[in-house]
């Protein structure tokens, strides 16, 4: 039975379905308010599933700061060398800015360290959650949870110590068995201007700040379905319910692909698709069935945002190790993967076989040297990326789903201390 032989992996993913976030989002803003002052940290799916927020004040000011440059950015995506590694930084959390602050840095190094080269936008995903509690039954305390567009509801856990510890997720379609039953559920209009009529103005400006703009659409097709359905039964509609499956990535892709045409229209330098495709063992989901339900619509996508500028870069997001797909996400366009961890994905040999069409971005042992390691450990993985992944450019750092604890502020105080010279690619 399907359910019995997918139990195993579904616990896998499951365990790794929900992350904290790196990015702040203005519709769920008194949410996040509470969150933050439990200590809770915020879920990244939030900055393609239900809002947006602009980049504090605080760390706007930087039109003095020589930091940051377009042009390094775009010769590293072009797979040359330019004066440093790009590194992208989003919303740093409150006790990361207090980490900063400390180190008493110039207006340069500040801004490496908290912003980096990129900046975000996205679609308003504003979530009229009354079309939803009809599909929520189980959940008690609506006000309590954070509402995505597509009328997922998550409510924030944490562990004894305040620590983020996931969230419980309620999935709108796991009562919802039929393909006329997907027919009624009241999906989200993506055309409506008011979701997207921003996009020039915030590119624009992000532009003039000397940002490389990312335009955000991940949890794209297959993560969106499976936090609405629930993992386990997902991957049994696969198998079980076929055409259902067709119906809901239909109803998905043909929002998604209206999404990415309209953020290359407006202006994104970089599209950023994906969805959590793979534990750290693997895919959870086999090419072969990528290829017949997935794929078409990523595809699509990359296709529609090429329309309007065909040189848009595709940044392709998935946790995990998902090594054997990259052959099919060269096929249709994605030109970036992230986040590229190095726990379970060999950092060498992808730059050694794919390193010509693929920039790797992200590349930070978030669970491992960073969680556990030593100012030592930091160091040696930080030479080893100018080693072995800058050579030729097409490298981007990225820190992701790190829970700081005083070991992982010690250790981004290591980083933010040597990368910033290590890092150049002219330093002798």
């Amino acid at each position: 039975m399907c359910h019995g032989l997918l139990a195993s992996r579904v616990l896998v993913a499951f365990a790794r379905l929900d992350k904290p976030a790196v990015a702040q989002r203005r519709v769920f803003r008194q949410n996040l308010v509470r969150m933050r002052e439990r200590r809770a940290p915020r879920h990244p799916a939030f900055l393609s599933l239900g809002g947006r927020v602009p980049r504090p004040q605080a760390l706007r000011k930087t039109k003095q700061m020589t930091y940051r440059n377009r042009e390094r950015v775009a010769r590293i995506l072009a797979h040359q060398e330019a004066d440093r590694v790009p590194v992208c930084r989003r919303s740093p959390h409150p006790e990361v800015v207090e980490l900063v602050d400390a180190m008493g840095l110039d207006a340069d190094h500040r801004a490496f360290c908290l912003e980096g080269d990129f900046e975000f936008v996205t679609f308003d995903y504003t979530a009229e959650r009354e079309r939803f509690l009809p599909y929520l039954g189980d959940l008690r305390n609506p006000d309590a949870a954070i509402w995505f567009v597509w009328g997922i509801a998550q409510v924030p856990l944490q562990s004894v110590e305040g620590y983020h510890a996931g969230h419980r997720t309620y999935h709108p379609l796991a009562g919802v068995n039929t393909v006329a039953e997907l027919n009624r559920y009241p999906w989200p209009d993506f055309t409506d201007p008011a979701r997207h009529a921003h996009l020039e103005t915030e590119i624009a400006a992000a532009k003039a700040d000397g940002y490389t703009v990312v335009g955000q659409m991940s949890q794209t097709i297959l993560e969106t379905a499976y936090m609405m359905r629930g993992l386990e039964q997902m991957m049994c509609d696969f198998y079980e319910r076929p055409d259902y499956v067709d119906t809901l990535f239909t109803k998905l892709g043909r929002r998604r692909v209206f999404e990415a045409r309209r953020l290359a229209e407006a202006g994104a330098d970089v599209i950023r698709i994906g969805d959590d495709i793979a534990t750290q063992k693997g895919l959870m989901v086999g090419r072969d069935l990528y290829r017949r339900f997935i794929r078409p619509w990523h595809a699509d996508a990359v296709a529609a945002a090429r329309e309007f500028n065909p040189d848009v870069h595709i940044l392709y997001h998935s946790d995990g190790n998902l090594t054997a797909l990259l052959p099919d996400l060269i096929e249709i366009g994605v030109t970036a993967i992230n986040p590229v961890q190095p726990e379970c994905m060999d950092l060498a040999r992808i730059k050694r076989e794919f390193g010509r069409d693929l920039t790797l971005w992200g590349c930070c042992p978030v669970q491992s040297i960073y969680a556990h390691g030593s100012r030592e450990d930091v160091i040696r993985h930080n030479r080893s990326l100018m080693k072995e992944i800058a050579p030729g450019g097409g490298l981007v750092l990225e820190f992701t789903n790190m829970i700081l604890t005083p070991s992982v502020l010690d250790n981004l105080r290591t980083f933010f201390e040597t990368f910033y010279g290590m890092g150049r690619y002219d330093r002798p």
